[in-house]
């Protein structure tokens, strides 16, 4: 009966301390991320990090212990900035307002955007990007803002709270949506029409009541 393998480790050995030692982990993310992004996850090798980021191969192993880690890392630092961009926004999702919920996914739109073509890489090729502890965080933190503007807006408007099945389904599917479009996009529809049209489909769940049922 053969052996079941051991997944690589995601988590970086260390993490650097001394001002220049986080220059050299700062080096070493960012030159994986510039691999990524022109090459490919198949073509990044930890070797060519390291000489990419001007460093030995023994600086790199002093912090990651392979190239999943250092992929990890870089998936981490992308979804930090990401979600930087939309925190400067969140008070947007607060509104009651359904034009707000229009700023709301255009922000979302222009974070993605912004990262195209590394979140492409990362999304298409990382092999086990669904298992990297920051790719949950991130989805928990989004999570956590659509519940949040759920109960705001009930307060708001004086009614009865969206279930939470309902919105944990808007947010996700309104993430997925998000990176379909601006990945794959359509060449019939324009950025705005579809953020028009994603804005609309959300703003009807949001004025739906609870416990209606479609006539």
């Amino acid at each position: 009966m053969a052996k079941k393998r051991t997944p690589p480790s995601l988590s970086p050995r260390k993490r650097p301390t001394q001002a220049r030692a986080r220059a050299t982990y700062l080096a070493l993310v960012q030159a994986g991320a510039r691999i990524l992004e022109r090459d490919g996850y198949e073509a990044l090798t930890t070797n060519h990090v390291a000489d990419l980021a001007g460093v030995g191969i023994a600086s790199l192993y002093e912090y990651f212990p392979n190239k999943q880690s250092l992929v990890a890392e870089v998936v981490r630092h992308v979804l930090d900035e990401l979600v930087a961009d939309l925190r400067a926004h969140v008070t947007l999702v607060d509104s009651p307002h359904e034009d707000a919920m229009r700023a709301w996914i255009t922000a979302i739109f222009a974070a993605v955007h912004k990262r195209r073509s590394i979140v492409t890489v990362l999304v298409r090729e990382v092999p086990f990007l669904w298992e990297i502890p920051a790719v949950e965080q991130a989805r928990e933190l989004l999570l956590e803002i659509a519940f949040a503007s759920r109960e705001l807006r009930a307060r708001a408007v004086k009614t009865a709270m969206v279930p939470d099945a309902t919105i944990y389904l808007l947010a996700t599917m309104t993430g997925a949506a998000v990176l379909e479009a601006v990945l794959r996009p359509p060449p019939q529809y324009t950025p705005e029409v579809l953020i028009a049209s994603l804005t609309e489909i959300v703003n009807r769940v949001r004025r739906k009541r609870p416990g209606r049922t479609a006539s």
